[in-house]
């Protein structure tokens, strides 16, 4: 059982030595979901955008090629789009793809911090 001397008034006293950290100056705008799908994005290829047809099915089943799977939410959707367009198309990327990515939610200081994630393709 705890004991509270209400004659020192030690409450006020002990909260007034508390330390107050200092906040950080930067604050990541990319939640660790979007990390993970910034990284599983990298390797889709453009093909993967696209619903696949009947030849993509075909040869799918005979050569055994999985294509990558839509992701459940739009948002992180239309984030594994726009990465895998950055990392393909670089500064030739379409202003659509970063509307689709703004009125997916996400913030321009967000966009630009997923871009500095996002390897471009060499054109060689």
């Amino acid at each position: 059982m705890a004991f509270l001397d209400l004659a020192r008034d030690l409450p006020r006293s002990a909260l007034a030595d508390v330390a107050i950290l200092p906040r950080p100056a930067t604050v990541p705008l990319v939640a660790p979901i979007e990390r993970q799908v910034i990284l599983a994005a990298r390797g889709d290829s453009r093909r993967s955008l696209r619903a696949p047809g009947r030849i993509d099915r075909a040869l799918g089943w005979l050569f055994g090629w999985k294509p990558a799977n839509r992701l459940a939410d739009p948002r992180l959707e239309a984030l594994r789009r726009y990465v895998v367009m950055a990392r393909l198309r670089g500064d030739r990327l379409p202003i659509e793809e970063t509307a689709r990515l703004i009125a997916a939610g996400f913030v321009r200081g967000a966009i630009d911090e997923i871009r500095r994630m996002v390897p471009v393709r060499s054109a060689c």
